[in-house]
């Protein structure tokens, strides 16, 4: 069997709501990789919703993914700057930096002591 046909697996198990949170997430990423699996994953929505209308669901739909708007990302990206800055500043004041001396010789410091 191929890794293919595992990952085609995983689809179906996603779309039946049987994968945990960090199977998903490796699903997710693998998608976003590999254009066959995607384009399985499309064609098996594709699949469910003809079965749900032929059932007599004439409202079933696909789910589209939710987009990501710029704003959002924009926020995030500042945040986790800021956040960043804010712990190397402490991390800095905290213990300090190697001083004025070089990082090679701070580094023969403490190899010495």
């Amino acid at each position: 069997m191929s890794d293919h046909d595992e990952w085609v697996r995983q689809i179906d198990a996603e779309l039946d709501g049987e994968l945990t949170l960090p199977e998903r997430a490796a699903l997710a990423r693998h998608l976003a990789g590999c254009s066959a699996c995607a384009g399985a994953r499309a064609s098996h929505l594709e699949l469910r919703v003809a079965m749900a209308r032929s059932a007599g669901q004439p409202h079933a739909v696909t789910v589209p993914r939710p987009a990501i708007q710029g704003r959002s990302v924009a926020l995030w990206v500042t945040a986790t700057l800021v956040f960043g800055l804010a712990v190397g500043w402490f991390g800095h004041v905290r213990w300090g930096g190697p001083g004025a001396d070089s990082l090679e010789t701070s580094r023969a410091t403490f190899a010495v002591e």
